[in-house]
């Protein structure tokens, strides 16, 4: 088979930037290419500075679409015209997008991934400019692709209620986790930059409402007036994003400048780091369609505060403190309870240590293969 799958959304590997869809992107391939060494593999990107060098094999061709280097936005005739007549040149039997989305003139054979529909399930979670992408495009891709990917029952649920999709057309393949124990990290460097010493609670994700930070602050400040005795951070990793102001205005009314600390994006060692230290992990997101962020703290022995909706039980079962999350003093109760009781901390560190082995790359790869002979 000739497989075509769109990379647009794989970062900087050479300096660590992995994150959302590009590590999935990035992960899926560098295991399918472990596994399949008989299909033809033709990988799209869109900037020629990004560089995958265990990607270059025999059967695999990397294709940079022309002429993007200095367009910034890609205009829509671009994406949706120019782009199906490339990929036609190289006569693919299966295009893989790993971002919900195929080119409106691209009518050949293809998959998808959803990796979640918060986009429909609360208008506040995302900018008003994906209203093309809400109200056209994803529901033509959802339509046209032979089959669907979906990375949780939860997200194939919400398929079927959302847009009626048949069961026998979505294919749940969980995501995989990376053991990031093996990796070593240069620590005196990294506890040098960061410039804490205090028991920390940690969150790490896109600042954005979805995630719910407003509430985790709010239950923080809570936290602290009952706690006066120890210094307590709470610290804040990822980039800015959508609305994301009123958590810094929640920040400055409380007067928690000095025990709110938002490091803004943290490459891989340094998120190794902060993960390895915290005192727990805390994530109190509305909706995720998997909750890797959840997974791969649990699998380097950190304890973890989350959500009890969306996806999130199906993938921790009973290993992390689960939280009402639209329930400020139930978030304030976790802290608590995770400051306080060390058997209840130690007990999820020995469930939570291990997990990765049963959310593999090569596992998800192997799924996704399947799946792409089905198709031939």
């Amino acid at each position: 088979m000739r497989i075509g799958i769109d990379c647009r959304y794989i970062l900087n590997i050479e300096h660590g930037e992995l994150a959302g869809v590009g590590h999935y992107t990035y992960f899926l391939i560098k295991h399918l290419l472990e596994i399949d060494k008989e299909n033809e593999y033709f990988l799209f990107f869109y900037n020629t500075k990004i560089k995958c060098p265990e990607f270059e094999q025999p059967n695999v061709k990397c294709i940079y679409f022309p002429g993007l280097e200095n367009l910034g936005k890609i205009p829509f005739f671009y994406r949706h015209w120019f782009i199906p007549l490339i990929l036609r040149l190289y006569k693919l039997d299966i295009y893989h997008n790993p971002a919900n989305i195929i080119p409106l003139f691209y009518f050949k054979k293809s998959v998808i991934t959803i990796h979640d529909l918060a986009l429909y399930k609360n208008k506040d979670w995302s900018a008003e400019s994906h209203f093309f992408n809400e109200k056209i495009l994803i529901p033509f891709s959802i339509y046209k692709a032979k089959k669907i990917i979906a990375v949780s029952e939860n997200t194939k649920n919400d398929l079927i209620n959302i847009f009626k999709v048949k069961p026998e057309k979505i294919e749940v393949i969980y995501e995989g986790v990376e053991d990031y124990n093996k990796i070593k990290l240069e620590e005196n460097k990294i506890r040098e930059n960061l410039k804490f010493k205090d028991p920390f609670f940690l969150f790490i994700g896109t600042l954005e409402p979805r995630k719910n930070l407003v509430r985790l602050v709010e239950a923080f400040n809570l936290f602290l007036k009952e706690n006066k005795s120890q210094n307590f951070k709470l610290v804040l990793a990822g980039k800015r994003g959508w609305k994301d102001e009123q958590i810094f205005e929640t920040i400055n009314k409380n007067n928690l400048q000095n025990s709110v600390i938002y490091l803004g994006y943290v490459n891989l060692s340094e998120k190794i780091y902060l993960l390895k230290n915290a005192l727990a992990f805390v994530f109190p997101s509305l909706y995720e369609g998997f909750g890797l962020p959840i997974l791969e703290a649990m699998n380097l022995g950190v304890p973890i505060i989350t959500s009890n909706i969306s996806s999130i039980p199906e993938i921790v079962i009973d290993n992390a403190l689960l939280i009402d999350p639209y329930d400020v003093n139930s978030i304030k109760s976790g802290l608590k309870e995770m400051s306080l009781n060390e058997k209840l901390r130690e007990d999820l560190i020995n469930k939570g240590q291990g997990i990765a082995q049963n959310f593999t790359w090569s596992e998800c790869a192997k799924k996704t293969l399947m799946l792409y002979s089905q198709l031939k």
